[in-house]
């Protein structure tokens, strides 16, 4: 009976064991599959930081261009509207002289 008992005790302790080591080594995979899936999510976050930036500095690109594009129309347009002031204060004066032209010559042959 002891000898059974010893015998009984002896698996028990067996199939503790390889329970634990079982266990252990779940533990083990699982922890490195996770390892791994971490390490999967972080390249793939850092090449879509990367792909980010480069859309983002392509972006900046474009932006800077249109804003140069603009200040150029917006020069262009300043100073063919300040060729239009002068052509109209030009055609003013003409206008005025011509007038007083005119008058000049209704009062002299009225005189």
């Amino acid at each position: 009976m002891k000898i059974e008992l010893d015998h009984v005790k002896q698996h028990l302790l067996n199939e503790t064991n390889r329970i634990r080591a079982d266990t252990k080594l779940d533990i083990n995979l699982e922890r490195s599959r996770l390892a791994d899936m971490f390490t999967e999510q972080e390249k793939k976050l850092m090449e879509n930081n990367t792909e980010f930036h480069k859309k983002n500095a392509s972006t900046d690109g474009i932006i800077t261009e249109i804003h140069k594009k603009i200040d150029i129309d917006i020069a262009s347009l300043k100073t063919l509207m300040e060729s239009h002031k002068l052509d109209t204060i030009r055609y003013l004066a003409a206008s005025v002289f011509t007038c007083l032209a005119i008058a000049l010559g209704f009062y002299r042959l009225w005189k």
